[in-house]
């Protein structure tokens, strides 16, 4: 002990005031320097989450498009010189088809972004294939073959056809098809047709079918639509499928959100004679049969959005999809020595602020017509 000392009252005096600062300003640097380390790393953590969701939705985004594109046509691209022909239907007793139904018997349909309603996002793409998933192969007609308003069509075979399947008659690429709902007494060589309040409406067809044109088994009709739509401000990939049992309304479902961007081209054969090799990519909708036929592929891209908003512009212009020097792309601009085409997504030099805050992933791929080369 060492009461009343000098060295004692020295021993207990503490810290300082000074010191006291010291250690707090120290302190608070440290909690400075800790707090701005875990923003960046919470930042950093959000921006590669986004940015996986992004890249998680356009890839199944656009797995989902090639899987249906690759079974276009299915059931009715083994008869080629019955593609394009218009379709006629009558449901219900209805003078015409059902709303929205397809005006024409083809495998796949791009509808640019420009010829959609105002406010639309990216291009429309429908598919057509038949729903059999046994198999579905045309049939050829024979004598007597089908009279005006008749009531059966007499086939070489009817293998593959079973009643309240959705058929179609057609005679080549130019004159109505006609479809009609195959009903009760099917026989070997007989598909009858007798008139009903679905597909069979009593005087159709209206058109003769003899010996030499097809009946095709499309089972209840496999017709999807992709396309982008605006759902409670997000943008959201939907398809929306024909339903036989409703046809006046389709089903709607949705694919994947964050998706912002759908461009579509027809992959065509424009040599003279053909030669099975793309020449061209564009978005004009075959004309007749012969168009029709040159169509070998379809060149799809998807754009989607990561959901995270960056503090700073992060894409400061549109993303450009680069298609290869050849073959020509309708809409591409020159970049270098190739050609590239700009996804509008609101990021312009004069687009939407919002939109060059958000980070973007492209992909791109060429799904073959299969059906369409290999007439299957």
């Amino acid at each position: 002990m060492c009461p009343r000392s000098l060295q004692c009252a020295a021993a207990q005096r503490g810290v300082t005031l000074v010191e006291l600062m010291v250690g707090m300003l120290i302190g608070m640097l440290a909690i400075l320097v800790i707090s701005q380390v875990l923003l960046v790393s919470e930042g950093q953590k959000r921006t590669t989450t986004s940015g996986a969701d992004a890249q998680v939705n356009g890839a199944l985004s656009l797995f989902t498009i090639q899987r249906d594109i690759q079974a276009a046509g299915y059931g009715f691209t083994s008869s080629p010189g019955i593609i394009g022909c218009p379709l006629s239907a009558r449901y219900n007793g209805a003078a015409g088809a059902p709303v929205g139904f397809p005006a024409v018997l083809a495998p796949v349909f791009i509808t640019p972004e420009a010829a959609r309603p105002l406010g639309s996002v990216g291009d429309s793409i429908r598919i057509l294939s038949s729903s059999k998933n046994s198999y579905a192969v045309p049939t050829r007609v024979v004598p007597p073959g089908i009279a005006v308003a008749g009531q059966s069509v007499a086939v070489a075979a009817a293998l593959g056809f079973a009643q309240g399947d959705m058929a179609v008659v057609a005679a080549d690429g130019v004159q109505p098809c006609w479809v009609f709902e195959v009903t009760a007494g099917l026989t070997a060589t007989q598909l009858p047709r007798v008139d009903n309040a679905r597909w069979n409406t009593t005087g159709t067809p209206t058109l003769a079918y003899g010996d030499g044109s097809v009946v095709l088994n499309l089972g209840t009709l496999i017709d999807n639509r992709y396309e982008i739509n605006i759902v409670n401000g997000v943008n959201v990939l939907q398809v929306s499928s024909f339903d036989s049992a409703t046809p006046d309304v389709r089903i709607t479902r949705d694919v994947q959100a964050g998706v912002v961007g759908l461009r579509a081209f027809y992959g065509r054969d424009t040599s003279a004679p053909t030669d099975g090799i793309v020449d061209l990519y564009d978005t004009t909708t075959p004309a007749n049969n012969a168009d029709w036929l040159r169509v070998m592929s379809v060149r799809l891209i998807v754009v989607s959005r990561s959901g995270q908003y960056e503090k700073e512009i992060v894409t400061p212009a549109n993303p450009r999809w680069e298609v290869g020097a050849t073959p020509a792309t309708t809409g591409a601009t020159t970049c270098g020595a190739s050609q590239c085409v700009t996804i509008d997504v609101g990021a312009g030099a004069a687009g939407d602020v919002e939109a060059k805050h958000y980070r973007y992933k492209v992909f791109e791929t060429i799904v073959p017509m299969r059906n369409m080369m290999w007439s299957s």
